[in-house]
């Protein structure tokens, strides 16, 4: 043996009954190539039974290592086929540097994996000089993997419901998330009431109980309003103070729409209307206190009345239905139409309204996700292949902990 078969011995942790057959260095295309093979006379365990088995025939496996300085480097293997008495002939899953099946070793697949989160796989392709199919391969085998072995749902209680686009205005997909650790229970597309369905499958194939499901927290959608009644009919329905600001906020838009047509003063200040107090600029603020202070106009009513139902949440849960009542004769009684069509989504929606002012429930956690996964798909301009697209969410909505071995 060599030194630098000595060297590569030490660096790969070549021990018996494997050894190295071959180093080789290509210095005009910067490649080394290393052959590995096992003593004759080895016994290797059966994949079905384990039994320690002779070997009957061998193949070759190639795999792309870690660089050797700017040398791209391949590991050549010579993979046992042993023989069982009871399970014939079978081929070895996996050897110390690689499994069967990828054209990667497991020290480029933690390196995938490791960079996925910080890189779309276009630039991790470039980067590492692979093309970015066989990439996506290495990354949904992982988080596949984790998702099935890692998804424990026993302990799932309080389920929050989004909804997320493949590509802008394209499929959708709906994401399960737990409310107490923010972690992403399910994926799936589509938003139909059926995902429900699917969900409660999901749930009790990975130790979950339907009927210990305490609450939804979601949007005001008819599909999943429909398929939690059906398929999780006991369990309580609250809506999500985002979507519900979000309908609020939409209404206040339209009557600053509708006016700006006669009132010049309205123009180029929608985002004063409709962004929090506190995250307005000085100059903002001082423009939204003039308008309050001296206008005449619905924009302004439809504001002040965005604000009082934003603070019903930070009332006592025993008064909140009380209070809730007021702010809607309040509404009422404005005659702004955008605010009279919110107040009949509330009074439509009133039970689970309530149930979000009394419990302070949101899905606060499942937006943190949600742009976590809008930055990927920034970074990616979207994704092509939904496959892809729910393994990311799988992927930065868990901490998975990937086994290489």
């Amino acid at each position: 043996m060599t030194n630098i078969d000595a060297a590569f011995r030490e660096v790969m942790s070549v021990q018996k009954p494997w050894q190295i057959q071959s180093v080789e260095i290509f210095h005009k295309t910067k490649v080394v190539e290393v052959s590995i093979d096992y003593e004759k006379g080895s016994l290797f365990a059966c994949q079905k039974c384990g039994e320690a088995c002779k070997v009957h025939d061998s193949v070759t496996h190639r795999w792309r290592y870690l660089d050797f300085f700017d040398y791209r480097c391949y590991i050549t293997i010579k993979v046992p086929r042993p023989k069982c008495e009871k399970h014939g002939v079978l081929v070895l899953k996996e050897t110390p540097w690689g499994r069967m099946g990828s054209h990667y070793s497991y020290m480029v697949e933690q390196q995938i994996m490791k960079l996925s989160a910080e890189m779309t796989m276009v630039a991790l392709s470039k980067y590492i000089g692979e093309p970015d199919s066989n990439l996506w391969r290495v990354f949904k085998y992982y988080v596949h993997k984790a998702v099935n072995t890692q998804l424990d749902l026993s302990q799932v209680r309080r389920v929050a419901v989004d909804e997320k686009s493949q590509k802008r205005g394209h499929i959708y997909v709906s994401i399960f998330s737990d409310l107490d650790t923010g972690n992403v229970l399910y994926v799936r597309e589509g938003r139909k009431k059926e995902v429900f369905s699917d969900f409660r499958a999901w749930l009790m194939a990975r130790g979950g109980v339907p009927e210990n499901i305490e609450l939804f927290s979601m949007d005001m959608s008819v599909s999943y309003k429909a398929g939690r009644a059906e398929y999780f009919k006991d369990c309580d329905e609250v809506y999500d103070r985002f979507h519900i600001k979000k309908c609020l906020n939409e209404a206040v838009d339209k009557v600053r729409k509708a006016e700006v047509k006669h009132s010049d003063e309205l123009k180029k200040t929608k985002y004063i209307w409709l962004m929090s107090p506190h995250r307005l600029r000085p100059d903002q603020e001082i423009k939204l206190n003039d308008f309050l202070r001296e206008s005449t106009l619905q924009t302004a009513n439809a504001y002040q009345m965005k604000i009082a139902f934003d603070t019903l949440w930070q009332v006592h849960p025993s008064s909140a239905e009380q209070v809730l009542n007021a702010w809607l004769a309040n509404a009422i009684q404005s005659g702004i139409k955008p605010i009279l069509t919110f107040v009949k989504t509330v009074q439509n929606n009133f039970k689970g309204i309530l149930k979000s002012i009394k419990t302070g429930v949101t899905n606060a956690l499942a937006e943190g996700i949600n742009s976590k996964i809008q930055m990927a798909k920034s970074r990616a301009r979207g994704f092509k292949n939904m496959d892809n697209f729910k393994s990311m969410i799988y992927f930065m909505g868990n901490k998975f902990d990937f086994d290489f071995h």
